[in-house]
């Protein structure tokens, strides 16, 4: 039962996000790493995002296992509802 509403919640936080169910996003991801600024976030796959200044100040609190929605242009904190805005660059 807790899984469903996880997953509920996560659906939810995507419409909300991109207007969208269908949107380019992929959930399962996790935060392998953050700068220290929250300038850049590594997530477990490998990818690097460099996240807009504006949420830097929040990427900068984001821990390692973090749970994270990777969209086209930004990342979604699952655990927390999240969202900043990101450029993939790797």
């Amino acid at each position: 039962m807790k899984r469903l509403g996880l997953l509920f919640a996560t659906a939810a936080t995507l419409v909300l996000a991109t207007g969208s169910a269908h949107a380019n996003c992929e959930d399962g991801h996790w935060v392998q790493s953050v700068s220290s600024d929250g300038a850049i976030v590594v997530l477990e796959d490998g990818s690097v995002w460099e996240i807009d200044p504006a949420d830097q100040v929040d990427t900068a609190l984001w821990l390692p296992t973090t749970n994270i929605v990777a969209c086209d242009d930004k990342l979604i904190d699952t655990d927390d509802n999240e969202i900043a805005a990101a450029t993939r660059i790797k």
